[in-house]
């Protein structure tokens, strides 16, 4: 787990969790979808890498920057939520360079697919994954994450065996 994403080893006060409900306000007034604030909320309350991000997004002013702390938001979530539990596929050294290859070529293709269905900000109204954080999964080589594709698969209406590979986290 992310080092940003340690739980918390006291109990916040009553002050605190009120100050995160008003972040909570802040970002629906911002239209960001409801299934993204509740999580957000549920584990700022049990990590504290969360909770600093959403104090850092709630004074923030610029717009790139708070869509940059959205997406970070968005990756402890899908960290801390996949990690308990998991197991963890090894992946060998040496097959680091071909499988970069791979999931670039695949989002690539899975990108071409999104933008014939109306682009990424369809994509995130239709999964209720925030934008910025869909435009990261798109623009980086990392591995993506098998909830992150079975969502996008689910929208698209495609076959999940087409977009879950085996590097796939």
């Amino acid at each position: 787990m992310n080092a940003l994403a340690h739980k918390f080893d006291s109990y916040l006060t009553p002050h605190e969790q009120v100050q995160f409900f008003e972040i909570a306000h802040q970002m629906r007034k911002e239209r960001l979808p409801d299934e993204f604030i509740a999580s957000s909320i549920k584990f700022a309350f049990e990590f504290d890498g969360i909770a600093d991000l959403l104090k850092l997004w709630s004074k923030e002013a610029d717009i790139n920057e708070r869509n940059e702390i959205i997406a970070d938001i968005q990756e402890l979530i899908n960290d801390c939520s996949e990690s308990e539990g998991q197991e963890f596929t090894l992946i060998k050294l040496n097959d680091l360079e071909a499988i970069a290859k791979d999931i670039r070529m695949f989002k690539d293709s899975l990108l071409t697919l999104v933008n014939e269905y109306g682009g990424i900000t369809k994509l995130a109204e239709l999964t209720q994954i925030p934008q910025p954080s869909l435009s990261r999964f798109f623009n980086s080589n990392a591995m993506p994450r098998r909830t992150t594709l079975l969502k996008i698969a689910s929208a698209l209406k495609l076959d999940a065996v087409k977009v879950t590979t085996p590097w796939a986290r």
